[in-house]
């Protein structure tokens, strides 16, 4: 499913940070050792994020919920990791006092269950615009996010490019996920984001993923990552 550069990069580095000399040894401390494929399989998938990553594109997506205050919006979160991106968008909608909900998934139980949790380190709450740190409350030096009031966020297990969407939604965010991924499950994945959507619903992908495909698949750009369902 992923690329095979990017599978052979984490693997060498996996098998360093463990003191596996080669890939037999850690095959052999596979079997012996259950927890291990849990470790390795959350290091293998991809969980570089932050809250309001890339700042002016979740500035953009306020102006359009700001544009429809009288829509309840429902949001996928596909490739959530543990949570940053669900969170900014539910913070969004809390700062607009916006009904709204969000389905956020992953395909890694372990970032999943810090999802969860809603404990942040103080350099993720550094991320956080001070207009937003409101949200948060400082508990045995971590930082937790306070309970949400007008919506709320669902964190269930998915695998995006083998299930069906897990519902239909006014929006999906799934962002510096596909690039990752070869061809095929590139295009499954794409399909299964297009079939989630309402028609005119919103389609936001990451800033260095193209999406060359946008009109065959029944969308229409928006602007610069964004997109809209036909």
């Amino acid at each position: 499913m992923y690329k095979r550069a990017q599978l052979e990069r984490r693997l060498a580095s996996f098998l360093q940070r463990e003191g596996f000399s080669n890939a037999h040894a850690f095959i052999v401390a596979l079997r012996q050792e259950p927890s291990l494929y849990r470790r390795f399989h959350t290091y293998l998938t991809i969980h570089v994020t932050d809250f309001f990553r890339d700042l002016p594109y979740w500035m953009h997506l306020k102006q359009i919920i700001a544009h429809h205050p009288q829509k309840q919006w429902s949001l996928w979160s596909a490739g959530c990791s543990w949570g940053a991106e669900p969170v900014t968008a539910a913070l969004i909608f809390e700062d607009l006092a916006l009904p709204y909900h969000i389905k956020a998934t992953d395909s890694d139980d372990i970032v999943l269950e810090q999802a969860r949790q809603g404990v942040y380190a103080e350099d993720s709450y550094q991320k956080v615009p001070s207009n937003y740190r409101r949200f948060f409350r400082l508990h045995n030096d971590q930082w937790r996010l306070k309970p949400l009031t007008h919506g709320t966020i669902s964190y269930l297990r998915h695998d995006l490019v083998h299930q069906p969407p897990p519902g239909t939604f006014d929006a999906v965010i799934c962002r510096n996920l596909i690039i990752y991924f070869e061809p095929p499950a590139r295009s499954r994945a794409l399909a299964n984001l297009q079939l989630a959507l309402r028609p005119g619903g919103l389609l936001f992908l990451g800033a260095t993923e193209t999406f060359l495909e946008y009109h065959e698949l029944g969308f229409s750009p928006l602007a610069p990552s964004i997109y809209q369902k036909d």
